[in-house]
């Protein structure tokens, strides 16, 4: 199916000129369906090829700019590409062709809050977030059954710093369709940023039973069950993750996490470094227990170079900045611990450690 679209555009470049008629003939009596393009565009939004999809969704609306479901897959492969403007824009033509179509409702609510993500401000962009909610509460009224209204929801009040509320949005579209695995998984982060840990791991066990091929809920999963101390079901999750999907590397860094805890430093050298290969700057905690690794081998130097990673991308944490400052201590680099040190002290004064290990070095 991949290859159809492009060899049917290709099909009668090379025939002769007096089939010119004929063919256009043809082609007129063989022209895909705006349906076709739609079907097509679906087809190649679910296997991930979004540039694929956005292709397929244009060519359906030239054919008929005035087709919902058109607009609204174009919409949504845009979104997937980060042309946020774009997808308002297709969105809200959508909405107004047809108010009673709840999906585009609920994907422009998405383009608001994907806007505000990937804002250099969050702050000064807050008001895509109000926006949002304004057009999911339209959504609502329209259709109060669809339960994507809720999840979109509880997405913006986890990013407006209301996890209660988020919960609460969460357990709605929960009691509308209680075995999406999504929405399981966001009221699981929810709970767990509430401290809510036991609910956390029975709502992502019922997202694993309801998706078993979906990695990054085995890999959520899998860290739960490492926090509860059950490392070795841990173990077992965490590795189905990978081997459904190679290419997390979230769930390759809780793998070498769990490694670590248990002592299990050469595999966890690799689990961890599998993560950093295919995610180089999205998961810190990879290369801080790269650096804890390095430290338990004495290789100081390969230390400091990781936890130094570590704290470029999360600088407010603590704990890197202490074991930055131990590994600057092992090299010899009184200066560059101190600083270290103090910095962790800074961030959390209630750390003992950091202040044993600045007056070493002082």
């Amino acid at each position: 199916m991949r290859l159809w679209l492009p060899v049917f555009l290709t099909v009668g470049l090379a025939v002769l000129p007096a089939l010119a008629v004929a063919q256009t003939d043809s082609e007129e009596r063989t022209q895909p369906s705006v349906q076709n393009y739609v079907l097509l565009g679906n087809q190649y939004y679910d296997a991930g090829q979004y540039d694929a999809a956005l292709i397929a969704f244009k060519r359906a609306v030239e054919l008929d700019e005035k087709n919902v479901e058109a607009l609204y897959g174009l919409a949504r492969a845009q979104l997937r590409l980060r042309l946020f403007s774009s997808a308002v824009e297709n969105l809200k033509a959508a909405i107004s062709l047809d108010a009673s179509y709840t999906p585009a409702y609920v994907a422009l609510a998405q383009a608001y809050t994907d806007q505000y993500i990937n804002a250099r401000d969050r702050e000064a962009a807050r008001a895509l977030l109000d926006q949002a909610l304004l057009v999911l509460n339209d959504a609502e009224r329209i259709n109060p059954e669809y339960y994507a209204i809720y999840n979109q929801r509880g997405l913006i009040y986890q990013y407006k710093g209301d996890p209660e509320k988020a919960a609460e949005a969460f357990e709605k579209a929960l009691s509308i369709n209680n075995e999406d695995p999504i929405v399981l998984y966001n009221l699981a982060l929810t709970n767990l940023s509430l401290g809510r840990l036991d609910e956390a791991l029975s709502l992502l066990k019922r997202a694993v039973a309801v998706a078993p091929q979906d990695s990054y809920v085995r890999a959520r999963y899998g860290a739960l069950l490492a926090v509860k101390g059950r490392l070795d079901d841990a173990l077992f999750e965490l590795e189905q993750a990978v081997r459904l999907d190679p290419t997390n590397a979230l769930a390759w860094s809780y793998l070498g996490q769990v490694r670590f805890q248990r002592k299990e430093y050469e595999e966890a050298l690799a689990a961890l470094s599998r993560a950093v290969e295919r995610d180089p700057s999205r998961y810190p905690e990879a290369y801080f227990y790269l650096g804890r690794v390095y430290m338990e081998r004495g290789e100081y130097e390969e230390a400091r170079y990781n936890l130094s990673k570590a704290v470029v991308l999360d600088p407010a944490n603590a704990e890197y900045r202490y074991w930055l400052g131990h590994a600057n201590e092992k090299l010899g680099d009184m200066e560059g611990a101190a600083a270290q040190y103090k910095k962790a002290i800074e961030l959390r004064p209630d750390y003992p450690e950091a202040r044993e290990g600045l007056a070493r070095v002082q």
